[in-house]
């Protein structure tokens, strides 16, 4: 199938040129321009998250289609796993965060500190270093159409363990611990009324990293366990497979967009900037 890598070719550069402009863009406003906050935190990593995912896309996609070198696709399927790892971690620790914000905000403008963001960051990148680490080897296995060239020994028993893990911890224990304190602030929003403005303000960029971020990997955990089951073997999941894994890159491209047009954050630089813009340039630049 000729038309298959060239239509992958066109979906990967544009996946590629949009992802590394718009996460270049917010690592850049949210370390140089906004307010360091611990909202800046939380999206910076995930920024930065999004960026090596997408940096390494012309090295998924030469290893798949054209050279058959076995450590472009152990790099790649290892960084592939630390995406998946720490973009659910973050995304529950953003949704923990902004809970507790509309639920205890007295204590949260006591002790919510970037500080305090920073060193739990720093363990959620630990905890998805190790799991990537431990499972990356499984991801050329379980979805590439030319895994079967590369040199595995892996223990049947190990594989299905590795693929149940893999669903707990990247994404079904993540996403009950992200909808809960998410129906919270709807509960919030919905019971305080219009008076508490700023509990629709987190419940904005949620309601779209949420579904972005679940529907875009669910494709991977269902043909996982279509791949490991003996009803469905592994020619008939290649095209889907590898749908499958373009829809993770997309997601990497989607979420610098609810950045930049939900949160306050940014959108508190961009109305500064167009001020300034349509300002005396005698006046102060707003930071």
């Amino acid at each position: 199938m000729v038309i298959l890598p060239i239509l992958f070719l066109v979906l990967c550069g544009v996946a590629f040129i949009a992802g590394v402009l718009l996460n270049s863009y917010v690592l850049f406003v949210a370390g140089c321009r906004v307010e360091r906050t611990t909202s800046t935190v939380w999206f910076w990593n995930r920024a930065m998250a999004d960026l090596i995912f997408i940096i390494f896309l012309p090295l998924k996609f030469t290893s798949t289609f054209f050279l058959d070198l076995d450590w472009a696709k152990r790099l790649s399927s290892t960084v592939t796993s630390l995406y998946m790892f720490s973009s659910a971690f973050l995304l529950m620790a953003l949704s923990v965060d902004r809970c507790i914000l509309v639920a205890r905000p007295e204590w949260a403008q006591n002790h919510r500190t970037p500080l305090l963001a920073v060193m739990m960051v720093c363990g959620i990148w630990a905890l998805s270093l190790g799991f990537s680490l431990r499972y990356g080897d499984l991801w050329e296995y379980l979805l590439s159409p030319v895994s079967t060239s590369m040199n595995f020994q892996l223990d049947e028993g190990r594989v299905k363990a590795a693929v149940v893990i893999q669903f707990l911890v990247g994404f079904l224990i993540p996403l009950a611990l992200i909808l809960i304190p998410t129906f919270y602030i709807v509960l919030a929003a919905k019971l305080r009324g219009n008076r508490l403005i700023r509990s629709t303000k987190p419940l904005k960029i949620l309601l779209g990293l949420i579904p972005t971020f679940f529907l875009c990997w669910l494709p991977y955990h269902i043909f996982s366990f279509l791949q490991i089951s003996i009803i469905y073997p592994l020619p008939f999941l290649v095209t889907e497979s590898i749908f499958a894994w373009m829809l993770e890159y997309f997601n990497s491209c989607l979420n610098p967009i609810f950045y930049l047009t939900m949160e306050e954050e940014f959108l508190r630089y961009r109305q500064h900037a167009r001020n300034f813009q349509t300002t005396d340039n005698s006046g102060p630049e707003l930071a």
